[in-house]
């Protein structure tokens, strides 16, 4: 096999992985086999091993000696932790996304889809809407222009279903939390970058919070 295919295929095997544990096909605490992966992807282990010792580098799995490698299983006080360091990155980032006039046309349109989504009758798409919650929040993040605090902001590993959602799902929360979406993308139309810095740390402290209630009630 040469360098080049291997390596195209450590990243399909990482992207995959990835992928399937953000969106929750593999859940926290599932062991992943060397084995049977190397039969899934059609190759030998060491692709494998090495997709996983990247996955382990970027904290979506945790690589426990004579045991195995297992998908990561976040406490709530790992997610506190998270979530801490999440809101003064996109504090920042919607400070300078104010500062330089950012065009949040794609911030509206994707609250614009999950509105349809809380609307829709039937039941609730819990996935496509929180895929969609993610988006929301990379984007504003991308809008500040800066590619290390993107790069930092996604090396968070935010999953989706995982720690965007969280929380009691019912379409008066749902409801809530896009009203703050929507003065969070005002801030930015307005170029209030004291304004939208202030409200962000409120919209995701409020989230810290429900995580370190979580925790202490064990």
């Amino acid at each position: 096999m040469s360098e080049t295919i291997s390596s195209q295929l450590i990243d399909h095997i990482y992207d995959t992985l990835r992928d399937q544990i953000r969106s929750g096909i593999l859940p926290g605490g599932t062991k992943l086999s060397e084995n049977t992966l190397a039969a899934t992807f059609a190759c030998s282990r060491t692709p494998v091993r090495e997709a996983l010792k990247r996955l382990d580098q970027d904290g979506f799995v945790v690589t426990i000696a004579h045991s195995g490698t297992y998908v990561k299983d976040l406490t709530m006080q790992e997610y506190q932790h998270l979530t801490e360091v999440r809101a003064y990155l996109e504090a920042l980032a919607i400070r300078s996304a104010c500062e330089q006039h950012a065009d949040a046309t794609a911030l509206e349109q994707i609250l614009d889809t999950m509105d349809g989504l809380i609307e829709e009758k039937g039941p609730f798409h819990i996935q496509k809407f929180s895929e969609l919650h993610y988006r929301f929040h990379f984007e504003l993040v991308s809008l500040a222009g800066n590619d290390l605090l993107t790069l930092t902001y996604s090396r968070l590993n935010l999953g989706e279903a995982a720690l965007l959602f969280n929380q009691t799902m019912n379409k008066r929360g749902l409801k809530k939390t896009q009203e703050e979406h929507r003065k969070l993308v005002a801030a930015i139309k307005s170029h209030d970058a004291i304004k939208g810095e202030r409200f962000m740390l409120a919209h995701l402290w409020r989230k810290r919070n429900q995580f370190k209630k979580q925790d202490q009630e064990g």
